[in-house]
């Protein structure tokens, strides 16, 4: 994260100099963002915020680019380079530059400028948050009093420091508000977490051991804050309180002891307590859509889809969002286990157009990988190595599911020191992502040699696949 300090120097003028540069430009509700992007993942960078795209900022020959906010909303954005994201805050009249490196993206990203001490600071608590997720992993195994003193020490050194920032500095209130939640929601996030991740007893017995006032914090969650919407300790901390708070609810009329998230009951339950808690149509149909899409795509019982839609369905108010999910739920009907895997269109690496189908002979391992996403390109194709080593009786069939020519997917490989083996890409990329709902990419299909589905939703990287192997080589 430290420049060496000739370059330090160097970078800083020439950062003062611009800064100074665009003052000019910022009037009364504008703001300049600009900086550089060191090994660019892309040829632009997306601005964006809630998910609506502000803009698209071409890098120029240097890997630097300007932008003018004009007649904006202050608060928090995200720039996205085509690899990853990150947030920034800006206000009216702020003159924010950054620097990042690609290969280290949040631990080299630096702001300089008008703006710069908030930003820093907040990207330092971002990382000293990712830092301690091990720390509260290991505290949460200890008795829920010790565990309570340890992490509301953590909570009260970062309000400490803050405290102290902010007097410092004279911060803004925006920027008050998203530091203190930071460190709130990330608190509440471990304590909802706690009967989740204590390996001691059955959540449902951990439930019973708390101490009374262990959840006094949620009197003080504002379900409806439309600030932190898109804030992501907040988001976060809402959809595990979610699954907290109907686990217990799920508790007083089941006779089960242990989380299941493929339960019926206890997701219907879920949306029952959102309905009930969210007054923000945003909020509530985001987390609605979150765990309706999280249920499908973990239970394998087809029959409990329609049950859950149709309670989704009369809760959420996002029509977008409703089609989306019966489009899912539909996809799946098809992709039963039992079913012939659908009609589509595969192509090889001389260009020879295939059904899929048939090009199964044998029992097999479906996967999917993506040109944009190398790390998992590389893991699963790993993997999928592993298996075809242990497993020769199986074939293991990769699909990549960009819109691409077989000499594009064969540079995509090379480049990546990957073999050309057993390797198609669609013919129609769009409708077979949606016919075969590949959404995670890393959903695997395992068929039998009639191409019969044996499980739609196959995780590569779960132990349990090989157990499920070797129950469809004996059959």
């Amino acid at each position: 994260m430290y420049l060496k300090p000739l370059f330090y120097i160097i970078f800083c003028s020439s950062l003062i100099f611009s800064c100074n540069e665009n003052k000019s430009l910022v009037k009364e509700n504008t703001a300049f963002f600009g900086g550089e992007i060191i090994n660019p993942s892309s040829k632009f960078i997306i601005i964006y915020k809630s998910s609506n795209i502000i803009d698209t900022v071409y890098l120029d020959a240097s890997n630097r680019f300007k932008y003018i906010f004009k007649n904006f909303e202050a608060g928090l954005y995200n720039f996205y380079d085509g690899k990853e994201s990150q947030s920034f805050l800006i206000q009216p009249k702020d003159s924010i530059m950054i620097r990042v490196n690609t290969l280290e993206f949040d631990e080299s990203l630096v702001f300089n400028g008008i703006g710069e001490k908030e930003n820093n600071y907040l990207i330092d608590l971002f990382l000293e948050t990712e830092k301690q997720e091990q720390e509260a992993l290991k505290i949460s195994q200890l008795d829920p009093k010790s565990f309570e003193e340890k992490l509301s020490n953590i909570r009260n050194k970062k309000l400490g420091k803050l405290n102290l920032f902010s007097k410092k500095n004279t911060t803004s209130t925006l920027f008050n508000t998203f530091a203190k939640a930071n460190i709130n929601y990330n608190y509440y996030y471990s304590k909802e977490a706690y009967p989740f991740i204590n390996y001691s007893k059955s959540e449902h017995e951990i439930f019973k051991s708390l101490p009374a006032d262990f959840f006094d914090f949620r009197n003080e969650i504002d379900y409806n804050n439309t600030t932190l919407k898109d804030y992501r300790p907040y988001v976060s901390f809402l959809r595990f309180h979610f699954n907290n708070i109907a686990l217990q609810e799920h508790f007083k009329h089941s006779k089960d002891s242990n989380y299941n998230n493929k339960s019926l009951d206890y997701n219907l339950d879920k949306l029952t307590l959102i309905d009930q808690k969210v007054t923000d149509t945003f909020i509530k149909n985001r987390l609605l859509n979150y765990n309706m899409v999280k249920f499908i795509n973990a239970s394998c019982n087809v029959d409990d889809f329609d049950t859950l839609l149709k309670s989704f369905t009369e809760k959420s108010t996002n029509t977008k969002q409703k089609n989306k999910v019966i489009k899912i739920v539909n996809s799946y009907k098809r992709l039963k286990p039992g079913q012939v895997i659908p009609k589509i269109l595969v192509v090889d690496k001389n260009e020879k157009v295939r059904h899929l189908k048939h090009i199964i002979k044998k029992p097999s391992i479906i996967y999917f990988w993506d040109a944009k996403d190398r790390y998992h390109l590389k893991v699963s194709h790993e993997r999928a190595k592993d298996i075809q080593n242990k497993y020769p009786e199986l074939d293991v069939i990769a699909i990549c599911i960009n819109t691409i020519e077989s000499r594009d997917q064969a540079e995509v490989l090379q480049r990546n020191r990957l073999p050309y083996f057993n390797e198609y890409h669609f013919k129609n990329a769009e409708e077979a992502i949606e016919l075969l709902s590949i959404k995670p990419v890393n959903k695997v299909f395992i068929v039998d040699r009639h191409a019969k589905i044996v499980n739609p939703k196959a995780n590569m990287f779960d132990i349990a696949i090989e157990n499920e192997l070797l129950g469809l080589l004996n059959k």
